[in-house]
């Protein structure tokens, strides 16, 4: 009964948030272009339909095991499959947004509006409204916007309606990963799912914005290839990462590279006449979520980082070929090379080669497949 409670109500929100989505879009798209697309006369800002590269690996089935299974890449939460209680996140993630008062409550009104949406605390324990304007307004917005370009693309009708409906699985899958040991209900997915989910969409349907982001900063989507591992039951290589290229001026070539998901990078970026860009970038990589009690019986995760360096291959926005190196246990090494890249025998596949600690993965992505296939020792 409580999962048939769930289900019934959790259609209910994705109506909802559709319906808010799908509206906003109508208002704001101009009659001239309406929404991001790749068909004729309608610009497409994040998904391109490129045939090589993260643009070509990118669908919402992918999109949404990155989401949900990329926080399990930390060294702090890697689990198998079977060590996910992903009924228990699906309840406490429900419980949460559906009493927001009572679970904000908890946790304390004001802790929460200066730790998670006003920026007013600028202790380390207290910066959750980083990644929730990092990866939720900004990175989810683009997201969001790329699902309806993609349906769009590729035919369907009321592309809008499907993107929203896609973006509130993801929400619903991302926190239920994340939460699936959680004691009790937590005002994260109160600030995810009620207030940056939802924002972003709708900011990133103004095209000026999308604009901006997609031409101005030069922001892609360079999310993972997903693999499933059946010897771990686990999957590898997941995780949501954009890249984004700021130049002073159209006439130069070198500009300031920032990469973010599980990795925050600063680099630069160099663009060529002819031939592949190319960026480098250091900084740090989220290895263990730490936690700390707030409130009344509440707690709140923050972040413990170790060094990570990587090296980009792109054209035209879409990531052909990654390297990190990293302190982190989970991933000391991943080398990423994306369909279209390289060809071997008429096939062009995606390869990934990942160092665990002591454990070497590989793995084969193609474009045909949401979900590649690895194996390790």
């Amino acid at each position: 009964m409580k999962r048939c409670f769930i289900c019934r109500h959790a259609v209910l929100v994705t109506a909802i948030f559709c319906t808010v989505v799908s509206a906003a879009g109508a208002v704001i798209a101009s009659p001239a272009t309406g929404h991001a697309g790749g068909t004729e006369g309608i610009p497409a800002y994040f998904y391109k339909g490129l045939p090589y590269g993260s643009d070509a690996s990118f669908n919402p089935v992918s999109e949404l095991v990155n989401g949900a299974f990329g926080v399990l890449q930390i060294t702090s939460n890697w689990r198998t499959l079977d060590e996910l209680d992903l009924m228990h996140g699906l309840e406490v993630t429900w419980r949460s947004i559906t009493h927001p008062g009572q679970t904000i409550g908890a946790y304390g009104t004001a802790e929460f509006v200066t730790n998670e949406v006003i920026p007013g605390q600028f202790r380390w324990s207290g910066l959750q409204y980083v990644p929730n304007y990092h990866l939720h307004l900004i990175g989810g917005g683009a997201r969001h916007r790329a699902f309806v370009e993609w349906y769009r693309a590729h035919g369907f009708t009321h592309p809008g309606w499907w993107a929203a409906a896609t973006t509130v699985a993801h929400s619903f899958a991302v926190e239920a990963v994340e939460h699936h040991r959680a004691r009790t209900t937590t005002v994260d997915p109160v600030a995810d799912m009620l207030l940056f989910d939802p924002a972003g969409a709708v900011l990133f349907s103004f095209d000026r914005v999308a604009r901006f982001f997609a031409h101005t900063l030069n922001m892609s989507i360079w999310s993972g290839q997903p693999m499933y591992n059946p010897v771990q039951n686990a999957f590898e290589n997941a995780g949501q990462n954009y890249g984004l290229h700021f130049f002073f001026s159209k006439k130069h070539r070198v500009g300031i590279f920032q990469y973010w998901g599980m990795s925050d990078l600063f680099g630069i970026t160099v663009r060529r006449r002819s031939g592949l860009d190319w960026s480098v970038g250091l900084g740090a990589i989220v290895a263990e979520l730490r936690e700390e009690a707030r409130g009344t019986g509440m707690s709140a995760f923050y972040a413990r980082l170790e060094w990570d360096a990587g090296v980009f291959l792109h054209d035209n926005g879409s990531l052909l070929a990654s390297l990190h190196v990293s302190e982190s246990w989970t991933q000391r090494l991943r080398l990423n090379i994306y369909p279209g890249t390289a060809s071997w025998g008429g096939i062009s596949p995606g390869l990934f080669v990942g160092v665990r600690d002591s454990d070497v993965v590989f793995g084969l992505s193609f474009v045909s497949t949401p979900i590649g296939f690895a194996l390790s020792q």
